[in-house]
């Protein structure tokens, strides 16, 4: 059968590389060099979630194979899965249903993004997932989103919380950045990663958050690899005029997108190796938590910069909480292993912890205003 032949061995001519997410042990093996290349560029610096490179082979938790199909063999794995299977549905994102088939000893997923009709699959045996898509540019991806998916799986088993943030690092401690969507978020994160000296860019989106160890107060804040989603008046309000000349992986929005909107949907996405080559800014992974910012980036906003009340605080970071229903993930239907399990902290017990740090809300309206919040937070956080 094409299931069992497909998933029961590595295929010929692929390239195998060692993982570890925190300390488990996760074997890749692709056919693609766009693939491989794509899941360096994601984890880069190692520590993205924790996931870092290893040379040590024991013990796989778990072998994830990526390989190549024609459209028509991919529908025929496809069409026999369902004849021999148990045909039902599964989330691959929140609120995304694509159809599974079970059999005795493995399950075919069927794979599409939901802007493609692009169409790969995964095929789930014991300890093994195998990747069957098409050789093209939105193919080679599938490979990152499954290291990705089993990263945060992992890390929300052993307890992480989840916040709707992005985050920059100024003198070694990292300023979770929260807000709702278009708050501004990424716009203010880089720009303060750009303007303020010893600092650096943590991620997109979102960041996972874990106890220090014992003997250490506090949390340690991990990046989650998304791409930075910038649109056209984000780059304005940076003051980065140069973008036209960038190659990037994902591409440019096509004509007639909205990307140079202030709050266009289309928007720029960038990897974060692409961020330090054509942002100039440095990428840290992960740092000691250090305080939060709460943004408003608004063109007809004034400026402002001032401590936040503990209850406007609190509302917002409630509000942006993904720890116990991320939206990015529907169900775990890769049934990743895991070696430990942990509740996350409580948010009650996290802002207990925040009244010991700065956290601050701003209005921005501009690049100047930009300036004068770098200035204004170096102050603020120095007292």
């Amino acid at each position: 059968m094409r299931v069992h032949e497909l998933a029961g061995g590595d295929p010929a001519g692929a390239t195998v590389r060692y993982l570890l997410v925190r300390d488990q042990p996760l074997r890749i093996v692709t056919t693609s060099a766009g693939a491989g290349a794509l899941v360096s560029e994601t984890f880069w610096p190692p520590g993205m979630l924790g996931v870092t490179e290893t040379a040590d082979e024991a013990g796989p938790d778990l072998t994830v194979v990526d390989t190549t199909l024609g459209p028509a063999g991919i529908q025929e794995l496809l069409d026999e899965a369902a004849a021999s299977g148990e045909r039902g549905t599964y989330e691959l994102t929140r609120h995304y249903r694509l159809p599974r088939f079970d059999g005795d000893t493995w399950t075919v997923f069927t794979l599409r993004d939901v802007n493609s009709d692009e169409v790969a699959a995964l095929i789930r045996t014991r300890r093994r997932l195998t990747l069957v898509r098409p050789r093209s540019v939105l193919g080679d991806r599938w490979l990152t989103r499954i290291v990705r998916d089993v990263a945060t799986r992992i890390a929300k088993a052993e307890g992480s919380l989840v916040l709707h943030s992005s985050a920059f690092v100024h003198d070694g401690g990292a300023y979770l950045v929260i807000g709702d969507s278009g708050a501004g978020k990424s716009t203010t994160a880089v720009a303060l990663a750009r303007l303020l000296p010893s600092s650096g860019w943590m991620g997109n989106d979102r960041m996972h958050l874990d106890r220090r160890p014992e003997g250490h107060r506090g949390y340690r804040v991990t990046a989650c690899p998304l791409p930075l989603a910038v649109n056209k008046g984000s780059l304005d309000v940076m003051g980065v005029t140069d973008f036209a000349s960038w190659s990037v992986r994902a591409g440019f929005p096509p004509p007639g997108s909205d990307w140079d909107r202030f709050h266009g949907e289309d928007k720029l996405k960038l990897s974060s190796q692409e961020v330090n080559r054509y942002l100039g800014v440095r990428v840290v992974p992960n740092a000691p938590l250090a305080g939060v910012l709460l943004p408003r980036v608004d063109l007809m906003a004034g400026y402002a910069l001032e401590p936040s009340s503990p209850g406007h605080a609190a509302e917002v970071i409630r509000r942006n909480c993904f720890s116990l229903d991320d939206n990015l993930y529907g169900e775990d239907w890769l049934d990743v292993p895991t070696r430990r399990r942990a509740e996350p902290p409580s948010i009650d017990a996290f802002l207990e912890h925040l009244a010991e740090l700065p956290v601050l809300r701003c209005s921005v309206g501009g690049a100047s205003d930009l300036a004068k919040l770098a200035d204004g937070f170096r102050d603020a956080v120095r007292r």
